[in-house]
């Protein structure tokens, strides 16, 4: 709830999804894929130990238990009529937030914090907030004014509604005329005959002719790291041991691409026992991160960068490492060779699916266009903001040859993404 309030006012303010200097989160992104892990079964014993601590009487919401604890019920409502109430983790956050909203966006998003479960009383009694429970806004764009039953729309997206969204027009500009670039004529030039012979220029109507078997052959015997990585390419060879920084060729993908039902296979089976285990096993992980200091405040952040080199952490973690070996290596991988290749599949897909705005959000993140205004926020947020640009950057950060090697892959990648609702395994693949 907390995360899905913070993105709509996000919005609100126009705030882009992470910014500016980068480098200082990149440490957070480097995976070792070897890394010592804990004892499992010590580790496990050692958290729920824990729980000896303080006894909150259910195992979760969805396991409460056969029998109901009556101390625990008098101690809670004791607890809760000398307290009053007890305060949520999000509001002093949201209530900093509001406060740096002008009072016109408050008719925007009033209506959707009434609707929130368990919100705040002090924030639903805000003057402004309070006046806008059941209310639709006042001030619609013009493009929605007159849409017939607008006013069923769900309160939790009436900040499409702003007119500041959609960037209208001044009045002054409304009988300015519509400006149309004028194409510029082609120049046909007719070039002097030894220039011609010179750039080697074909003539019209003439057939492509083969390279004669000298040329071939000559270009087959380049030497050099250059004419090895172009001939392996064009041979379409798999690469022996693939690793972060090998580029890759098109039988990599190939391979890569045929794991990908068994993976998801691996996990279905068994009523999704693998499944269920590596939910328990990305908890581990992020936990015993965060022991060590290596976590981040948004951890999931690292499985948006590098997903398959993180899930393969994750089936360490869950105790499968052994099961899930035993489904990549039919296409020739260890789970360390798979993951390298599949983190790079994976980001080249990402290129060749982007379209001109979301190369230049990347562009932007990369020049660090907004560091004056990530700034200007609270040191606490200023963090979280830095690494998420981080994520977005290395999310694209991929070899100009890796793209175009993924490139002919691109629709067959795309169906299996589609076809798994861009999930693999538990671990979701953003493009």
């Amino acid at each position: 709830m907390k995360k899905l309030i913070v993105l709509l006012l996000a919005l609100l303010l126009n705030i882009p999804n992470g910014m500016a200097k980068a480098s200082d989160f990149d440490r957070y992104f480097v995976v070792d894929m070897d890394m010592e892990i804990p004892n499992l079964k010590e580790y496990i014993k050692k958290i729920g130990s824990l729980k000896d601590v303080y006894d909150k009487g259910y195992n979760s919401r969805y396991r409460m238990g056969r029998k109901f604890n009556q101390e625990f019920g008098r101690t809670i409502r004791l607890y809760g009529l000398s307290e009053g109430r007890i305060k949520n983790d999000y509001e002093d956050e949201l209530l900093e937030i509001l406060s740096w909203l002008p009072k016109e966006a408050y008719q925007y998003i009033g209506p959707m914090l009434h609707q929130v479960p368990g919100m705040s009383e002090k924030i639903l009694n805000m003057p402004g907030i309070k006046e806008t429970k059941n209310k639709f806004p006042e001030d619609v764009a013009e493009k929605f004014k007159g849409v017939e039953n607008i006013e069923f729309l769900s309160p939790g997206l009436y900040f499409l509604l702003m007119p500041e969204i959609w960037g209208e027009k001044k009045p002054e500009d409304l009988d300015r005329p519509r400006t149309v670039r004028v194409k510029k004529p082609r120049i046909s030039t007719e070039l002097p005959d030894f220039l011609k012979e010179k750039i080697r220029e074909p003539q019209k109507n003439d057939e492509e002719e083969p390279a004669p078997a000298s040329a071939v052959k000559e270009k087959s015997s380049n030497s050099g790291k250059g004419g090895r990585q172009a001939q392996a390419h064009e041979l379409s060879l798999r690469t022996l041991y693939p690793t972060l920084t090998s580029p890759l060729t098109p039988k990599d993908v190939g391979a890569f691409v045929a794991t990908l039902d068994d993976v998801v296979e691996f996990g279905l089976k068994d009523q999704m026992r693998n499944h269920s285990k590596l939910i328990l096993g990305e908890a581990l992980l992020n936990m015993w991160e965060q022991e060590n200091g290596t976590a981040l405040k948004q951890n999931n952040l690292k499985d948006l960068v590098n997903p398959c080199q993180r899930l393969v952490l994750k089936t360490r973690f869950a105790g499968i490492y052994d099961e899930f070996a035993a489904v990549v290596i039919k296409q020739g991988f260890t789970p360390e060779e798979w993951a390298y290749t599949c983190d790079k599949t994976f980001k080249a897909f990402r290129v060749t699916e982007a379209n001109q705005a979301v190369a230049y959000a990347v562009r932007f993140h990369r020049r660090g266009y907004y560091d004056q205004y990530i700034k200007q926020l609270p040191e606490k947020w200023q963090d979280e903001m830095y690494a998420v640009e981080a994520a977005i950057i290395k999310m694209y950060n991929v070899f100009k040859e890796d793209v175009n090697t993924v490139r002919p892959y691109q629709k067959e990648i795309g169906e299996k993404m589609l076809k798994n609702r861009g999930m693999l395994l538990t671990t979701p693949i953003f493009y």
